[in-house]
């Protein structure tokens, strides 16, 4: 699977966070979210996204792939992501 960020309308970023402007809707991004949306300006492969934030905020408990793929869903039901096969 690929990843690329969605262009939201607005976009203030504070520390590791930031809140969006996408849809009529304010969003406030984590900061794992935040750098997903960081690292996936251009298309990229989820395994390599995996180990880039791996390196940026340590690696989770378990398979890095399991830990990742719920949080890019939740992201592309947002709208903030979208995904390729």
């Amino acid at each position: 699977m690929r990843v690329r960020a969605q262009q939201v309308l607005d976009e203030v970023v504070r520390g590791d966070e930031a809140v969006v402007l996408w849809d009529g809707q304010i969003l406030r991004v984590s900061a794992l979210a935040h750098s997903i949306r960081e690292l996936s300006r251009d298309w990229i492969e989820l395994s390599d996204l995996a180990v880039a934030l791996a390196q940026r905020h340590g690696a989770p408990d378990g398979d890095l792939m399991d830990a990742l793929t719920p949080v890019v869903a939740d992201l592309a039901s947002a709208g903030l992501v979208e995904t390729r096969d």
